[in-house]
């Protein structure tokens, strides 16, 4: 009888240790790579195996290519070109990090093996779900669980990682990667007092869901967070009236800048026009058209700018900014002027919490409010959704409801006489 198949050398997270190592048949190599070094941990892994591993890359018998060699392939294209460009290299190590985890489970195994039952069983171990299939592997449970949508997310770089091979090498049959159900997408939207009590909790006031109102002093003044707490939510004000009155994503209002640029967005204030994206950055499904800035919010980008070259000066004065260097990012730290470093995230949840919503809202529910809103002015489809960025088809069937054009001719059709 033959003994298990041996798995392929893979990476795991030593908690103890808080380091990457690489397993291989019983054996722990340190990595010397922290947690947040994911890419340091890749290319350890990825020396180890041309050390140690034949590999099978260049095969087209899917019983003879492994996943593992098929994952390090397509992390391998994915790499950016350009060593400069601090965005592509951030994506990419998200991608290395959705990578490992599917190594994690599928590392051992060949690309024949793919079905859908083995597809499944990655769902359960990603969600933590109890399977006889993993028990009997042998397989551990996942070291903290994702949800099913996650996991969906995971087996789609499967599939990108088996097309692009297929693309490349010609695989004698492709396998057809199974997915989870996808889940309906959140399209929780701001009402105008909503909207109004989120922009007040930015600066620093506090709504009282008891009363229906703004908390108020013992003197009758309206109560305000302590001056620390309105100064940290700063960004976060300028994200959110930035979000309700341009319908941009998050990413794309964190990295907008004041001037212009051919790799960034930026808000060209003489035309009143954001541009979406800069000239030389790749285009995506996800549009990023020109639109013209919103009148409510012209007057607080006006203001903003100003604060900021006058904030400019006084950092170069302290010596916190170099000689000629200025703020360039519309949402900013306060302290440096620099950009965020990452998601609006603490300060989110406590505007929200201050402003009596719950956590159904999150922060792309600002473009979806300013959908929604355009929607209820009885705005032009085709205008409205070139302003927002997606087709006409996209905003009619998530959107065109609140139109109040919407089914009318249907409805009033009973009315006619015959």
């Amino acid at each position: 009888m033959p003994g298990r198949k041996a798995k392929p050398p893979r990476l795991w997270f030593r908690e103890d240790d808080e380091t990457w190592i690489i397993l291989d048949r019983g054996r722990q190599i340190r990595t010397g790579c922290s947690r947040d070094d994911i890419d340091g941990a890749a290319k350890a892994l990825e020396t180890y195996i041309g050390e140690r591993h034949t590999s099978t890359i260049g095969a087209t018998d899917p019983n003879i290519l492994a996943i593992a060699d098929v994952l390090t392939a397509y992390e391998i294209s994915k790499r950016p070109k350009d060593t400069g460009n601090e965005r592509a290299w951030a994506q990419h190590d998200l991608l290395l990090i959705r990578l490992l985890d599917l190594n994690n489970f599928f590392g051992d195994k060949t690309v024949s093996q793919l079905r859908a039952q083995l597809c499944r069983d990655f769902v359960d171990w990603s969600t933590g779900t109890v399977n006889d299939n993993n028990r009997k592997a042998g397989i551990k449970p996942r070291n903290g669980t994702v949800s099913d949508q996650t996991a969906r997310r995971r087996l789609e770089d499967l599939r990108a990682a088996v097309n692009a091979y297929h693309a490349e090498h010609t695989l004698s049959v492709v396998p057809k990667i199974t997915l989870p159900p996808k889940a309906e997408g959140r399209h929780r939207w701001l009402t105008r007092n909503e909207a109004a009590r989120l922009l007040g909790a930015t600066i620093g006031y506090v709504w009282d869901t008891e009363q229906e109102t703004w908390k108020r002093s013992e003197d009758g003044e309206l109560a305000r967070r302590e001056r620390w707490i309105i100064r940290r939510r700063y960004a976060a004000a300028r994200f959110c009236l930035i979000g309700i009155y341009s319908a941009r994503r998050e990413e794309t209002i964190r990295r907008t800048q004041w001037l212009p640029t051919t790799t960034h967005p930026w808000m060209n204030l003489d035309a009143m026009v954001y541009q979406g994206k800069g000239a030389l950055e790749r285009s995506t499904k996800k549009r990023r058209p020109p639109a013209k800035i919103a009148s409510r919010l012209r007057p607080h980008l006006i203001r903003w700018r100003r604060i900021d070259q006058a904030r400019s000066a006084e950092l170069r004065a302290s010596g916190v900014m170099r000689d000629g260097e200025q703020i360039r990012f519309v949402v900013n730290r306060m302290h440096d002027g620099k950009p965020l470093a990452g998601k609006i995230r603490s300060a989110w949840n406590g505007i929200l919490e201050d402003a009596g919503l719950g956590d159904d809202v999150v922060r792309h529910s600002l473009r979806h409010t300013a959908a929604t809103w355009l929607m209820q002015a009885g705005v032009d489809m085709w205008e409205a959704a070139g302003w927002l960025g997606m087709t006409v088809e996209q905003l009619e069937a998530n959107y065109g409801h609140h139109h109040p054009d919407f089914q009318e001719e249907a409805a009033e059709a009973f009315g006619a006489r015959r």
